[in-house]
């Protein structure tokens, strides 16, 4: 999907997670631009991704058969209309987590004092995090002197805090983000099915709904047959669709496939229409309500959309879509123009089709460590808040109902809603809220979720004050 940023730069990062992760896969969300780590023994994509594991071992696969613990249902899960869903990463690790993945995805050669660097270009607040759950950078300090530490989502406790949060500042739920290819290396399996594990724990103890973001960022080896087989695996062995909390519309679980139809994919059109035939018709893993992850040209197959003429024929086998456009504008001028382009005449062109429409809201962005860039060249200005609300206040305008946000904890390419610190290590580079209290953009939000709703007023402006987190 070679899409434009907004200043049509390459994406240049490659391997560095190569030699600790093997078949790890990498993509970057705001362009779509992927790089690809894949291990030589990514030969088994024809195999069942991850056979079922025995009762005995369930202890120590807490993914494997349904939840069984405390939850709560003050969330429809019935339905995924009036939803703001965030897509969730869930790939950060530490030294120490239980894993040996070192600092994957804050950094690479963290590990050495005062060494290595930074692919992140927001540092979290961790301030609510349990000491067990943060681990030390070696060398690095904030400005209080005290040692600078971060998180590892393997671990359950901040996958609960963030559910925690999603209930407190009123945001329905999350997409969690599953890079297939990953299925297919068992160290990373046990990560991503971890991760899985503490979010539906999470969602159920919230109150939140969940769905699948199967996304298919893959390296030219990618067949439909791992795709097909991880989806198996969640339904037979993780029992995603019995799941009280995991998401369903018109009684249909619902899936959002990513990444079909990009340039910069190895993916056919007739491997597109296999897997949408798959995932809605299949006699028994089918009956999905599908919705397609995809480049906001597919109308016109120009841009980072593939141009053969199939395509188009494949894109409206969709039950919705969900146009991945983050990144695309800078301000308001070139927000009306996407306004113009590609919402109102997507909205023009699927009502005849009868399909779903899943717009992606994002905050702002930044990428200039993982870029290595100058400081601020990425930067894409949050405006303190206004760029993101104004995307709401005109989804509300267009009577769109459902929201993807993108993303709840992607601090890489710096569009996390979720709480960030302005205090930032000593004599690094790190993009903040500009002051604005760390938990701004979660309650922003959920307003923004009750004015799609129709529970506040409209506004084309940020309103005063915003609501406080319930407790």
């Amino acid at each position: 999907m070679r899409i434009r940023t907004v200043d049509d730069q390459a994406f240049a990062l490659a391997g560095h997670f190569a030699a600790r992760i093997g078949s790890f896969i990498w993509r970057s969300h705001i362009s779509g631009v992927t790089a690809f780590c894949l291990a030589a023994s990514f030969q088994v994509l024809s195999l069942r991704a991850q056979p079922a594991e025995s009762k005995d071992a369930r202890a120590g696969a807490p993914w494997l058969g349904p939840y069984a613990g405390p939850t709560r249902s003050d969330i429809d899960a019935t339905t995924l209309d009036g939803k703001v869903l965030c897509g969730y990463q869930g790939w950060f690790n530490t030294p120490g987590d239980g894993t040996q993945f070192g600092f994957s995805h804050w950094g690479e050669g963290l590990e050495q004092t005062n060494g290595g660097r930074f692919v992140v270009d927001m540092w979290p607040d961790v301030s609510e995090y349990a000491p067990q759950d943060l681990c030390e950078v070696p060398g690095l300090k904030l400005p209080d002197g005290s040692p600078a530490r971060l998180y590892s989502a393997f671990r359950k406790g901040p996958v609960l805090l963030h559910c925690k949060w999603m209930r407190e500042y009123g945001i329905d739920g999350v997409f969690l983000s599953r890079f297939v290819g990953e299925s297919a290396s068992p160290a990373r399996a046990r990560h991503i099915n971890t991760v899985l594990a503490n979010l539906r724990e999470g969602c159920h103890r919230e109150g939140r709904v969940w769905a699948m973001m199967l996304d298919l960022s893959m390296g030219r080896n990618a067949t439909t047959a791992l795709v097909m087989n991880d989806w198996k695996f969640l339904c037979d062995d993780v029992k995603v669709r019995e799941d009280s909390r995991y998401l369903h519309h018109e009684g249909k679980p619902v899936v959002l496939l990513w990444g079909l139809g990009f340039k910069d994919r190895p993916w056919t059109a007739a491997q597109g229409e296999e897997l949408i035939n798959f995932f809605k018709h299949d006699p028994r893993y089918g009956g999905v309500h599908l919705i397609g992850g995809i480049d906001p040209h597919w109308r016109t197959l120009a841009g980072g959309s593939r141009p053969e003429a199939e395509w188009s024929r494949v894109y409206r086998m969709f039950d919705a879509i969900s146009p991945w456009d983050a990144g695309r504008y800078r301000d308001d001028a070139g927000m009306d123009r996407v306004r113009k382009e590609v919402w109102e005449a997507d909205l023009a062109e699927i009502k005849g089709l009868g399909m779903g429409y899943v717009p992606t809201a994002f905050p702002g962005f930044s990428w200039d460590n993982l870029r290595r860039t100058p400081p601020g060249k990425t930067n894409l200005p949050r405006r303190r808040g206004e760029f993101y609300w104004r995307q709401f206040s005109i989804f509300k305008s267009l009577g769109i109902r459902s929201v993807f946000v993108g993303m709840f904890d992607e601090v890489n390419e710096g569009t996390a809603i979720y709480k960030v610190a302005n205090q930032v290590p000593t004599g690094k580079y790190f993009v903040t809220y500009e002051g604005l209290p760390a938990d701004y953009y979660l309650r922003l939000t959920g307003a923004a979720t009750r004015m799609l709703r129709g529970e506040i007023p409209v506004s084309e402006k940020i309103p005063e004050p915003l609501p406080s987190p319930a407790k």
